[in-house]
């Protein structure tokens, strides 16, 4: 009977091509990478190259062109729907063994890549040594339950958190530089070159996830964002393709940088990332050209004129334009990130002196406080506001997705203050204020889970001193927002920060604001968890009765001791201990709520 291999070079801007080997039994070919966001369609400065081996012997062969056959023909080009194709003649379940392997510097370097990481034609040996680095890598976490269904969902959730960012080097190190694709640079004696950070999304939890589990894979991250900003010359806000894009919003690349610092992971250049982080919170491009190109922040002189940035400002060169309070409250979170990082600089053996710095820390943390002039004092929720000063009127529009708000609504945007919850607080009108409207949140089903702006809301009852809503909502979110089965996620994974949430919530906590060592505590969901921790102790939580309807924190000891913190830190973490959880079916309104259960002011 017969077997098919098809190949399409899926070049969408028909510049593909593609070769049949025969000889080598072997179809190679290339596409040339185009830009994505900012410069859309552009070429981005190098080809993404594979080769394709196969070991059975073939009765035909040939190019095709949409539904046109070139039976015989080696090779085709420049076309779309262009490919080739094998024939074999194979016996009743004779396997057709193919293997690939790709690069994005040149044909050597696939092939080389291949030779090295698929040297044989053994599919069973091969299974096994991916099975083995599945084993290694899930097994970082072990989970006790007899819950079968929550295991795999905890499981599930921690494969979709380990593909992105994802290594970009061919296996000799080499790899195109960012921004240009050339020349070809060498990354460092086992260090891997990393590429597609989805930014925006995954500073929130998959970074701090990486940097618990593997801290010095992290190192590596953040490196290759150093050098992406030596590169190209500025730290990138959203980097994709291996070039600039302006996509989403933010400064994020300072939020990952600085968590990884904050939390003691040292193998990356830190006085260069500090060069780099300062550079786009303080300067913009020297050039519109520069700028169009995706360097440097958006709207960034607007930001610094008026503590905010006006509607007026319209972000026209930007992937997502508009958005103003959005890009407020995220920038103001970001200036926090870098002062905690310049303020850990000066006191440790890392600090390069510069006297450029000097005063900077006192600045950014001025700046942190910008968010306040974008939430309106009159409803309490984040609104557009003019050069002027004067807020929009329509105070309707808290509930509605608005083109000043991210991908949302400014009630969801509103809880994006997560470095200064309690000055937050204070903007709403209060405690109290603040707690009716986190309550209605949820019970006017306001929350969105689908997109990344509402991952931190349902955790910040603990700094209102009622952990035990934090219980119950992360709870009905795990529930409700993520199923075990295709289509089982509320929203697009964005490169594993969906599924990281769940991974930190499935454990009983969650990073409200990374780029500070402070965990939330939530939920946690498993009898028994354990983190297998790179320097080689164990971190165990025990949710004692923890089941579906036990989900309320009724009493916790950390280490043999009692204790009513409804947060611990990652030094806890690191040098391994263990966080045990009495669980029941009602709340204890008093775990957790005194003030000196609360988690720390950050802007103290």
């Amino acid at each position: 009977e017969d077997a098919y291999l098809i190949v399409n070079p899926n070049s969408d801007e028909g510049e593909g091509y593609i070769e049949i080997d025969t000889i080598k039994k072997q179809i190679r070919g290339y596409n040339p990478v185009h830009r994505i966001y900012q410069g859309w369609g552009t070429p981005a400065g190098y080809n993404g190259y594979f080769v394709i081996e196969y070991q059975n012997e073939i009765e035909e062969y040939g190019t095709f062109r949409y539904d046109s056959l070139f039976a015989g023909q080696r090779q085709i080009a420049d076309g779309t729907d262009i490919g080739a194709y094998l024939r074999f003649k194979i016996h009743p379940e004779e396997p057709v063994l193919i293997k690939a392997a790709s690069s994005f510097t040149d044909m050597e370097g696939a092939q080389k890549n291949l030779d090295t990481e698929i040297p044989h034609w053994d599919f069973d040996r091969t299974r096994q040594e991916l099975n083995s680095i599945w084993e290694q890598r899930l097994s970082q976490v072990t989970v006790q339950t007899n819950n079968r269904n929550d295991k795999e969902k905890f499981y599930g959730a921690l494969y979709r958190a380990s593909f992105l960012p994802r290594t970009f080097n061919d296996v000799d190190g080499r790899y195109p530089s960012f921004s240009t694709g050339h020349p070809f640079r060498q990354s460092a004696n086992g260090r891997n070159y990393y590429e597609d950070y989805s930014m925006w999304d995954t500073y929130r939890a998959l970074h701090p996830l990486i940097n618990i589990l593997t801290p010095k894979k992290a190192g590596d991250m953040m490196q290759s964002l150093v050098d992406k900003y030596e590169q190209g010359g500025w730290l990138p806000i959203f980097p994709c393709w291996n070039s600039y894009t302006a996509a989403m919003i933010g400064d994020h690349c300072i939020s990952a940088l600085g968590d990884a610092y904050i939390k003691g992971i040292r193998n990356f250049d830190i006085n260069k990332a500090c060069e780099g982080m300062l550079r786009n919170a303080f300067r913009t491009p020297a050039t519109y050209e520069e700028y169009k190109n995706g360097m440097g922040r958006r709207a960034l002189n607007s930001y610094l004129k008026y503590g905010y940035i006006p509607l007026e400002d319209s972000v026209p060169e930007a992937f997502h334009t508009c958005e103003q309070v959005s890009r407020t409250l995220e920038y103001a979170y970001d200036d926090f990130v870098l002062a905690q990082v310049l303020q850990k600089l000066e006191t440790s053996d890392d600090y390069f002196p510069d006297p450029q710095k000097a005063g900077l820390y006192d600045t950014l943390m001025i700046r942190a406080r910008y968010y306040r002039n974008v939430i309106n004092p009159g409803t309490g929720y984040a609104q557009g506001r003019y050069a002027d000063g004067s807020f929009l009127t329509d105070t309707g529009n808290a509930f509605s997705f608005t083109r000043f708000i991210t991908e949302g609504a400014p009630c969801h945007y509103t809880w994006y203050a997560p470095h200064d919850i309690y000055g937050l607080m204070e903007c709403m009108g209060g405690k109290e204020k603040y707690i009716a409207k986190l309550d209605s949140m949820f019970s006017e089903h306001r929350y969105w889970h689908g997109n990344e702006p509402c991952h931190q809301i349902a955790y910040l009852f603990n700094y209102a001193g009622q952990p035990w809503k934090t219980q119950r909502e992360v709870r009905h979110i795990m529930k409700t927002e993520y199923l075990n089965a295709p289509g089982g996620l509320s929203g697009n994974d964005d490169a594993g920060q969906m599924s990281a949430w769940y991974v930190f919530s499935a454990m009983g906590f969650y990073p409200v604001c990374p780029g500070t060592p402070y965990y939330i505590i939530g939920s946690p969901s498993f009898p028994r968890m354990s983190i297998r921790l790179e320097n080689g102790k164990t971190f165990t939580i025990l949710a004692h009765n923890a089941n579906k309807k036990n989900i309320y924190i009724q009493s916790a000891k950390l280490n043999g001791k009692e204790y009513d913190k409804n947060y611990f830190t990652h030094q806890d973490i690191i040098q391994g201990g263990t966080l045990e959880f009495q669980m029941g079916p009602n709340p204890n309104t008093n775990w957790g709520a005194s003030a000196l259960s609360l988690p720390p002011d950050n802007m103290k």
